[in-house]
């Protein structure tokens, strides 16, 4: 656990953001090799979990590419708007990066998903979110979980449809294998297209980001109970860790809690 206190000064105004942030990243029980990697600097108020493509060749390498552009291409001291810039360049990159490795090695397929976290050091006390893929992040805001992200799944993307929502809630979430085949990832086509959002950072947020490996075994009640603000990231982060043990943690599984502790404007 880390505690970081950023103090954002602009003319002549001087405010202040602390926060603690918890990470955990492990292969579990039933994968033989962990090919989530994530990225965590708190002095660049920038956080990325990404997950290589499930079982699929290169995925560890994929997935450290993308954070290892990431954490290239980020700058700390960076106005906001350059650091963001920087992290869709970032993104770009990996997705070129990735397929000349696949190439190289002969992979018929090597890809990975990104979800970065970046707030804003300038003003305003925002930041923005940029995903890929399935992995997730998550808001607890007055006792409100909520998703900021949507899966770029099969099942995603027909559950956002009117049509089929009910169709695929009726499947079953969790035993729908169309949950698990990606319609974006970085690596997979020439060009890359994340989706982005912008977010506004309030007192006693708690922000989880994290791959499948979290969320497909602890249910949303159970994410809601663990995230509190009455508890340190580290203690949020252990006990999320537990329950995914005993839930049987059959994929690798990576978070990021970022507790905000005290926003003075």
């Amino acid at each position: 656990m880390m505690g970081f206190l950023k103090k954002l000064c602009r003319h002549g105004t001087c405010r202040k953001v602390a926060y603690d942030v918890a990470v955990k990243s492990a292969r579990g029980l039933v994968r033989s090799e962990n090919q989530d990697s994530l990225l965590s600097s708190p002095e660049r108020s920038l956080f990325c979990v990404a997950d290589g493509m499930g079982g699929g060749q290169g995925g560890a390498e994929a997935s450290k590419i993308a954070c290892r552009c990431l954490d290239e291409s980020v700058k700390a001291g960076d106005h906001f708007a350059d650091r963001v810039k920087a992290a869709a360049e970032s993104i770009r990159s990996a997705n070129e990066k990735i397929q000349e490795y696949a190439k190289k090695a002969r992979y018929s397929k090597m890809a990975t998903t990104v979800a970065i976290l970046a707030l804003d050091d300038e003003m305003d006390h925002g930041g923005i979110i940029a995903y890929v893929g399935d992995s997730r992040v998550y808001r607890k805001r007055s006792g409100e979980l909520r998703a900021l992200t949507h899966d770029h799944t099969l099942a995603g993307e027909l559950s956002r449809r009117p049509s089929m929502h009910s169709m695929i809630a009726r499947m079953g979430w969790r035993e729908n294998q169309l949950s698990h085949v990606l319609t974006r990832a970085v690596g997979i086509e020439p060009e890359v297209q994340p989706d982005w959002r912008k977010i506004e950072v309030k007192n006693e947020d708690v922000y989880l980001i994290c791959s499948d490996g979290v969320y497909d075994m602890v249910d949303d009640g159970s994410l809601s109970e663990v995230l509190s603000p009455g508890r340190s990231s580290e203690e949020m982060a252990l006990e999320l860790e537990r329950r995914i043990l005993d839930a049987g943690a059959a994929d690798n599984y990576t978070m990021i809690i970022l507790r905000i502790k005290e926003v003075k404007g």
